[in-house]
């Protein structure tokens, strides 16, 4: 009968030391998940102020390569209307060298 009385305390014991290993297990899980979403929030709030650091450069670089096509297509203008025969040769010879290596390509191919 002693024997058993020692038994039932063991698994008493035993019982009690894993409701106490579980208990801590889901201590640790949420003190985990606590510490997962501060780590996601801070690298959500992270990647929300890069993109808009991105899209405030992107920006300003649309804006600059705007400014510079209009002065660039403006200068083209204002140089074919007072070189129009430059121009024409220009554009012709252009258009040789496209033909020209279109036909090189199709020999080759």
């Amino acid at each position: 009968m002693a024997n058993t009385s020692l038994r039932k305390a063991s698994l008493q014991s035993m019982e009690a030391e894993i409701e106490s290993l579980l208990k801590s297990l889901e201590s640790l899980k949420e003190d985990a998940s606590g510490e997962s979403l501060k780590t996601l929030k801070s690298l959500k709030t992270n990647a929300e102020n890069a993109l808009r650091h991105s899209r405030h450069l992107l920006n300003d670089v649309y804006e600059d390569v705007k400014v510079k096509t209009r002065e660039t297509g403006i200068a083209t203008r204002d140089y074919a209307q007072q070189h129009p025969w430059t121009t024409a040769g220009v554009a012709v010879g252009a258009i040789g060298l496209l033909a020209a290596y279109l036909l090189f390509n199709r020999s080759n191919s």
